[in-house]
């Protein structure tokens, strides 16, 4: 693999809650640019707080996160200017119901990077028409399906221009039926080397897009890999156990 940019760079990060929770453990991990990292284990194993503490939506106890070289945990850092490098997608769809989906997708780069609506509505509907819903840009988020909705939130993050996206479990909330139209969006993303974090349960998709799998639990990266490894030659025992489990659950 080309020696690529390095985007992210998480040193040594433990995350312990109000409550004593510790939620991370001195974690370490970098995400280079064109790069697809996805994040697997068991449920309560740190991967989403991880994933939340690349852009400062959790803040670490110890330990710093850099992206393109500046920390995000320094004081001074303008996290508000660099999370506009950064898209999120969220469980959630986190669509204003009030608002059309065009609406919806020009709010941010009219607000934020000061496009004029002119702009801001060719770079939606450009967006619109890369998630395959151009044709819903008059509609409401009330009268769209599940996966719709979360292939806007998507398109909703592209319009941004990010340099890389992050997705919390995109699909969990999703009936069965329409997981399959939003992981397709975000492998044509993968083709077109966007760079992206992915936290999943659905270990197909992590096999045929991860460039590298972090295994994670109790806070923990316990290993990481191409998928090849970890999918078909995990090393640890813990890894192997949690796959068998996930592989006897489908």
């Amino acid at each position: 693999m080309t020696n690529h940019k390095l985007i992210i760079d998480v040193k040594n990060v433990s995350k312990v809650f109000s409550d004593g929770t510790l939620a991370l453990d001195n974690v370490s991990l970098s995400v280079k640019k064109n790069e697809v990292v996805v994040l697997i284990g068991p449920s309560g194993s740190g991967k989403s707080t991880l994933l939340r503490t690349l852009n400062l939506l959790e803040s670490p106890t110890k330990g710093e996160v850099f992206f393109d070289g500046i920390s995000l945990t320094d004081e001074t850092t303008d996290i508000n200017l660099l999370r506009q490098k950064m898209g999120m997608v969220f469980q959630g769809f986190h669509l204003f119901p009030h608002l059309s989906v065009l609406d919806n997708l020009r709010i941010a780069p009219v607000s934020l990077k000061k496009l004029s609506i002119h702009e801001a509505t060719i770079t939606s509907e450009s967006m619109l028409k890369k998630v395959g819903l151009l044709d819903k840009a008059k509609n409401y988020p009330n009268q769209l399906s599940g996966g719709q909705k979360q292939r806007i939130a998507i398109a909703r993050s592209l319009t941004m221009s990010p340099e890389i996206m992050l997705f919390d479990e995109p699909t969990s909330a999703l009936d069965p039926e329409m997981v399959g139209e939003v992981l397709n969006v975000m492998r044509e993303l993968a083709l077109q080397g966007m760079t992206m974090v992915i936290v999943t349960h659905e270990m197909q998709f992590a096999e045929e897009v991860a460039d590298i799998v972090y295994v994670m639990d109790k806070g923990q990266i316990i290993e990481s890999g191409s998928p090849e490894i970890i999918f078909h030659q995990p090393q640890t025992e813990r890894c192997k156990e949690f796959l068998k489990r996930v592989i006897e659950k489908k």
